[in-house]
């Protein structure tokens, strides 16, 4: 799992929950107000792992590291 202090909006990370491990973007900021967030809106890329690629919501803790390829 990543630190939620080193993810920036709009950088490519893998996530895992529970399909391997999936490409996603980090949409929206993870930090609110003076805390931190949950859930994440990131675009995922289903399609790594056969499914469709959909923008939802996903568990800060399900970010697993940085994905260091250019992706469009």
């Amino acid at each position: 799992m990543i630190d939620r202090e080193e993810l920036k909006k709009n950088e490519w990370y893998l996530i895992d929950n529970g399909l391997g491990p999936i490409r996603a973007k980090l949409m929206e900021s993870p930090k609110q107000g003076k805390g931190w967030k949950h859930a994440v809106l990131m675009n995922v890329k289903g399609s790594d792992a056969g499914f469709f690629d959909e923008i939802g919501s996903v568990y800060v803790e399900d970010i697993q590291q940085e994905y260091k390829e250019n992706v469009s």
